[in-house]
């Protein structure tokens, strides 16, 4: 791929970003996303505002302090509160649109000019933390890490790291809602930063800064120098992915956005071309996600299913045993690279006693007592299936959604007639199954994808890329999006605040 930025920012007359089909497409998937809110709220009636149904609503943010009114809306698709933004919040919302406004337009005026990867990934974190701030420090920064039933209120049992792990069966059932349903890794990322920082504000940014520089750091090397596209490209990539709603509002004291970090570094070693770099590093990548999130198993599916769409790919015959063998020949790498965890998780066993299997078992019970959800109650199975997507969609924006679709188109137009993203086209595919896959088992419960899924947010750029580059889409359009997906979060931040 050439640079996206680099082109002049002539050839304005060729719009792309901003074409007629385009526009219309725009406008179908907003009108499409308010006719399946309001057909929810019309079919469930009072349900709807319970959140999901046969449960109560899930805890809101804590009340801030502040002049402006707002309302509980804590069912889809706003988990949380929607608030009327006062004085104090603009005051805060309008000088940070201004400041982007001004840099995404001396970048336009400048012939050539772009940021670097790293330029992209500071600015991205900063935006998160100032579009944060909206709600003030407290509000803003310390509640989403430290208000009630937040993992920070679960510290003071943490005695010692040995000791939590080893006893973690016992403690699990007295820990906050968030943490009964994760791994003990939740809890003690949570303790270590605070051992370093000192301060639950502090937390929260370091969760923020370590998520996002590791994002650029991860998304970058697949980009670059595992998927071919040039720096430029590869910092316009982070910078947008840094910028989009759900990472401006969950990536900040949310332990979901190192989650998405990891599954990033596993993908990321798991594709390099020295196997040893490759096992060690995805290996390391996959224990900590597992250690963190039992979702850590959208990994697992993820690099089977790449490895399975990548061999399909690649098979010159129609035979079907044939097929079904070039599948099976390379999974023995996935394998070891879940075996290798599942050794370390064997080794915890027989020094500290922790058993996984019973932790997961336990916070399964949790998320499903009555069972498997189609089973047990098919009605909320299927409304949380449709609110498990539309939660992304939301947060994603009607331009990402269509710009996302016709890459896709893109690509598999390409991939069939043997275009050059075979190994893209794979990944991406991959990534949207065993999204897929872990729906169809339940998981997550309701619709709070926006925040619990951003691992799937970095193989989306891939089509958008695609689309971008192969319409050849001017700089100025390019900047623009940038200032669409970052206004969208601007707004997300200034209206909401969303549950944690």
């Amino acid at each position: 791929m050439t640079g996206i930025t680099s082109r002049a920012a002539g050839g304005a007359g060729h719009r792309v970003l901003l074409s007629r089909e385009n526009l219309r497409a725009y406008t179908a998937v907003l009108l499409g996303i308010i006719v399946v809110v309001v057909a929810y709220r019309l079919l469930l009636g009072p349900a709807s505002a319970r959140g999901y149904l046969g449960g109560p609503p899930p805890p809101g943010p804590p009340p801030r302090d502040g002049t402006c009114t707002y309302g509980r809306f804590d069912s889809w698709p706003l988990w949380g509160q929607l608030v009327l933004p006062g004085v104090r919040e603009l005051m805060v919302a309008v000088p940070i649109a201004v400041i982007a406004a001004v840099c995404l337009g001396h970048l336009n005026r400048r012939e050539g000019a772009h940021l670097s990867v790293w330029q992209a990934a500071v600015v991205g974190t900063l935006s998160i933390i100032a579009t944060s701030l909206v709600h003030g420090w407290d509000a803003g920064i310390v509640q989403p890490i430290a208000g009630p039933l937040e993992l920070f209120t679960d510290l003071p049992r943490v005695v010692s790291i040995v000791d939590f792990i080893s006893n973690y069966e016992e403690l699990q059932p007295t820990l906050t809602v968030h943490a009964q349903t994760q791994p003990p890794g939740a809890v003690l990322l949570v303790y270590v930063l605070y051992r370093l920082v000192g301060s639950p504000g502090a937390v929260a940014i370091a969760i923020c800064v370590l998520a996002a520089i590791g994002s650029a750091f991860f998304i970058r090397g697949i980009l670059v120098r595992l998927l071919g596209v040039d720096e430029e490209t590869a910092a316009y990539a982070v910078l947008l992915y840094l910028l989009l709603p759900a990472v401006q509002v969950y990536y900040l004291a949310n332990v979901y956005a190192v989650v998405a970090t990891l599954v990033s570094g596993v993908v990321y070693f798991y594709l390099y071309e020295d196997r040893r770099v490759a096992f060690l590093g995805s290996s390391v990548c996959l224990f900590l996600l597992t250690f963190i999130t039992f979702l850590s198993v959208f990994a697992v599916l993820l690099l089977f299913t790449f490895e399975g769409l990548r061999a399909l790919a690649g098979a010159d015959n129609n035979s079907l045993l044939a097929r079904m063998a070039s599948v099976l020949r390379p999974m023995g790498f996935p394998l070891l690279v879940t075996a290798s965890v599942g050794g370390v998780y064997l080794l915890l066993f027989v020094t500290t006693g922790f058993n996984y299997v019973d932790a997961f078992l336990y916070a399964s019970s949790l998320e499903n007592p009555g069972g498997f959800m189609l089973v047990a109650s098919p009605v909320e199975y299927v409304v949380t299936r449709v609110q498990d997507v539309m939660d992304i969609l939301v947060f994603l924006g009607p331009a990402m959604c269509v710009l996302t679709y016709r890459g896709l188109v893109t690509m598999r137009g390409e991939a069939v007639t043997g275009g050059q993203f075979p190994t893209e086209y794979s990944l991406v595919k991959a990534a949207l199954l065993s999204l897929a896959l872990l729906f169809l088992a339940g998981t997550p419960k309701k619709g709070e994808t926006a925040r619990i899924c951003m691992f799937v947010l970095p193989f989306l750029l891939v089509p958008v890329l695609t689309y971008i580059m192969r319409t050849d889409m001017s700089r100025r359009e390019s900047r623009l999006l940038l200032a669409i997906v970052f206004a969208q979060a601007v707004v997300f931040q200034l209206f909401g605040m969303w549950v944690w």
